[in-house]
């Protein structure tokens, strides 16, 4: 064994750099940081290779003076703080002093400065965290730095980054996370030969969640306010109805930094409990504001997470907050009402879900009323596998009506039988494309969808094309993490493709043993058997009903959904006497 020394101060650097820069991701988030710090309006960013070769902030900020830019790259060299009491109240974003000098360390860097009102900027240049030029230069008010050849001094740390687009998409994560924060500020990011984020100032948290996400998950968006002494909660949660197949659209910020932390996803957990089915998740954009001295930013390097000093005092806040935002949906019993069917059923209306398909040939439901066509999504009509031990057949039920228009309340001749209409959909369609295959039931689709994934998942479905179209998904890239999807099954016409997707990679990708095709595929015919189904309260003709209850005893399993969920129960003629105490 060696005996102690000191370390070489550049190797102390490198040390000091991986604690802090540990992706060009954390590079940008550093930058965008100060330049939001420094009281910036509009922020540019431009990355090439993932930020690998070069990742380029420029900002309209307060400028730095040639003596500051110099100091600048010093480490431990701040204009954050001046004295130790102020550790007890960070109120900006980054304070460390160690961002530039952990960035100049590994990498060739270049800083153009000029506060406002001077005559010339001051350029710097350093490699490696020495400098080697710095001298008076031509430049707009604000800052701009450039760094080239990240990690090129520490081969190491390149050789775990992920691959480009990967790389990418962390950016562009942690880049929508901060506009989310600052939507007064105009943020821009792009690569060489796309632009992938345009956010112009906006007037509302809403309509920045619409540039930087989508407007469809901002029209889904309720919002939040609440206040108690000093705290405060502002933002914006999903409505229960509106659901994602992730948790990437939840975003927490506490006194504007973009944070983790166990406290605020468990609330939000808690809120939803039982109004998002299983393996769904809201969006939400939460902002938590606090006294400085309340909460303390400098217990990771990287600054993403904190600790409150009376965490006690947070779960209720926020509980409180969130369940205001959501009003009635928390302390209401839900109101249940039976529809029942009138004795000429009205005519069905016309389907709300646009074509999606270009048909390879006529399609074999085209010009038949709905009830059929809700048919031709099912198997054809064939002997029962196996004989059901149930006792009775779901045709020769007498239909009574439906109850909060998701279950089929049905009359047999042992008493009253309730049917999940989603979940005996969904069988049916598990079914239908398990027994036809799903790679041989899918069709073009005339305008293709583009869904957005995570940068691991990105990876794993370029790794998996082939797997993924032999389940019936065809997809191509699209450009960093965005995938542009070209073809689905038939039966999936009315559902959202974006979200399909995303739920079946999202089950997939984290399994390395899902290399297998077969498995790939078992598990993507449950997704999409799902998301093709029939939804609880989606009005059904009672054609529809009558179609589905038919196709019920045409398949093998009809006890339970593919998930394992219970498909029908009944309540026995004996249970309803004895709770009537006849």
């Amino acid at each position: 064994m060696s005996r102690i020394r000191i370390l070489d101060p550049q190797v102390a650097a490198k040390i000091a750099a991986g604690e802090v820069i540990i992706r060009p991701g954390a590079a940008v988030k550093e930058l965008v940081e100060n330049a939001l710090d420094a009281g910036a309006l509009t922020i540019t960013v431009v990355v090439e290779e993932g930020g690998r070769r070069l990742i380029r902030v420029v900002d309209d900020g307060c400028g730095m003076t040639p003596e500051e830019a110099r100091l600048s790259l010093t480490r431990h060299a701040t204009s954050k703080l001046a004295a130790e009491s102020d550790l007890l109240g960070i109120t900006t974003l980054g304070f460390r002093g160690e961002a530039l000098p952990s960035i100049a360390a590994v990498s060739r860097l270049t800083l153009t400065s000029c506060p406002p009102g001077a005559t010339e900027g001051f350029r710097v240049k350093a490699r490696a965290g020495e400098i080697l030029s710095a001298s008076p230069w031509a430049a707009p008010p604000g800052t701009q730095v450039e760094v080239a050849e990240l990690f090129f001094n520490t081969p190491a740390r390149q050789k775990f980054l992920k691959s480009q687009e990967a790389e990418q998409a962390q950016i562009l994560g942690s880049l929508r996370h901060l506009a989310l924060g600052y939507p007064q500020v105009h943020f821009s990011l792009s690569a060489p030969t796309r632009t992938l984020l345009t956010a112009p100032a906006a007037a509302s948290l809403l309509e920045r969640v619409a540039a930087v996400f989508t407007p469809e998950l901002a029209a889904h968006m309720l919002p939040l306010s609440f206040s108690q002494g000093a705290w405060q909660v502002t933002g914006l949660v999903t409505e229960p109805d509106f659901n994602l197949a992730s948790a990437r659209f939840q975003v927490f910020l506490v006194n504007g930094r973009v944070v983790a932390d166990r406290i605020l996803g468990a609330v939000l957990r808690e809120v939803y409990a039982g109004l998002l089915p299983r393996g769904r998740h809201p969006g939400a954009v939460v902002n938590l504001v606090a006294p400085p001295g309340a909460v303390d930013v400098n217990v990771h390097p990287a600054k993403t997470e904190i600790r409150f000093h009376e965490p006690g005092k947070i779960y209720p806040l926020l509980l409180t907050a969130l369940r205001q935002g959501l009003g009635h949906l928390h302390g209401e019993s839900p109101r249940y009402r039976v529809t029942w069917q009138p004795e000429a059923p009205p005519r069905a209306a016309e389907s709300p879900f646009p074509d999606l398909f270009t048909p390879r040939e006529p399609s074999p439901g085209a010009g038949l009323p709905p009830a059929a066509q809700f048919a031709q999504t099912m198997p054809a009509p064939g002997p029962v596998a196996h004989p059901s031990p149930r006792g009775f057949r779901f045709q020769d039920l007498t239909v009574l009506g439906t109850l909060a228009q998701t279950y089929i309340l049905a009359q047999g001749p042992e008493g009253l039988i309730l049917i999940d209409q989603h979940a005996a959909h969904e069988r049916v369609l598990y079914e239908a494309l398990k027994s036809r295959g799903p790679a041989a039931a899918a069709q073009s689709l005339l305008f293709p969808r583009v869904v957005e994934l995570n940068p691991a998942q990105a990876d794993w479905v370029k790794a998996h094309l082939d797997l993924l179209s032999q389940a019936g998904l065809t997809l191509e890239p699209f450009g960093g993490a965005s995938f542009m999807i070209t073809a689905a099954p038939a039966a999936l016409a009315h559902a959202d493709l974006e979200a399909v997707v995303a739920e079946a990679v999202e089950a997939l990708a984290p399994c390395k043993s899902f290399t297998n095709p077969q498995e790939v595929r078992e598990q993507a015919l449950q997704v999409m058997a799902c998301r093709g189904a029939v939804k609880a309260g989606e009005v059904l003709a009672p054609e529809a009903i009558a179609a589905l209850l038919a196709q019920l005893d045409e398949i093998a399993v009809s006890s339970h959904c593919p998930h394992g969920r219970p498909l029908w129960r009944l309540m026995s003629y004996q249970d309803i006497r004895q709770s009537f105490r006849r």
